[in-house]
């Protein structure tokens, strides 16, 4: 059977992944903050949406969850750490949860902390692939609104330890300027000056950056790269700050 992952993409910068088996056509999909756009997909493709899949509570990734769910019946996981902040969730949930997802497999709970202090990531390790929301940025991460630079630090040092064959799905197409960050603190740095051409080239065709494998996220990521908190927080601080 095969197993497509797609974006979807919405708003300016976001993607909704959507995860379909060909033959049974049946979907899942990670953060859909716009329920219009899904709708379109799923209908183009002639699939039936079963599960959604939670990272965080901010709009852009919940938006689109009414809607989809009263057009599909399909269930909705989120984390439980933010149930006060997510509706129509059928079932919450903490590390070392699992989630089935019928023929398309399973997926891994990760509690990862930091943009939101109740941040969940999703690892499907029978496909390699995790989908981190705004924790993980390729060559970047996400804001700290709520959570530690400490809680971040850890969180995507969790990451890291996933195999470096795991693809990266993160919800925001944010490469090209988190490449100019990080160009600012590694400029002489060549694994990061090779991945910044191949994004660069990418964009210009009006193609993703994503996925992208863990393992070249921990050759030219300065935040997977930094070597302690304090280095970390440095980087986020200035990240903060950057033009």
């Amino acid at each position: 059977m095969s197993i497509i992952i797609e974006p979807i993409p919405c708003f300016e910068t976001n993607y909704v992944w959507l995860i379909y088996d060909e033959v049974y056509k049946n979907a899942v999909v990670v953060d859909p903050g716009d329920a219009k756009s899904v709708l379109q997909v799923l209908e183009e493709k002639q699939l039936s949406l079963k599960t959604i899949l939670i990272t965080h509570f901010h709009n852009d990734h919940i938006g689109g969850i009414g809607e989809l769910k009263s057009t599909f019946q399909c269930e909705v996981v989120a984390p439980e750490k933010e149930a006060a902040h997510i509706p129509d969730v059928d079932r919450f949930l903490h590390e070392g949860d699992y989630v089935s997802l019928g023929n398309i497999g399973k997926a891994q709970v990760l509690e990862t902390p930091g943009h939101t202090l109740g941040s969940i990531c999703y690892y499907l390790s029978d496909l390699k692939v995790v989908f981190t929301g705004d924790t993980l940025f390729s060559l970047g991460c996400g804001r700290l609104f709520e959570g530690s630079p400490a809680m971040m630090y850890h969180s995507l040092n969790r990451l890291a330890t996933l195999p470096d064959e795991t693809m990266v799905y993160c919800a925001h197409e944010y490469t090209l300027d988190n490449g100019r960050f990080a160009t600012s603190v590694l400029p002489n740095y060549q694994p990061l000056k090779n991945r910044l051409e191949q994004v660069k080239q990418l964009r210009q065709n009006h193609l993703p950056t994503l996925p992208v494998s863990l393992g070249e996220e921990k050759k030219t990521n300065p935040f997977l790269l930094a070597k302690n908190v304090t280095e970390f927080t440095d980087y986020r601080k200035a990240k903060d700050h950057f033009a």
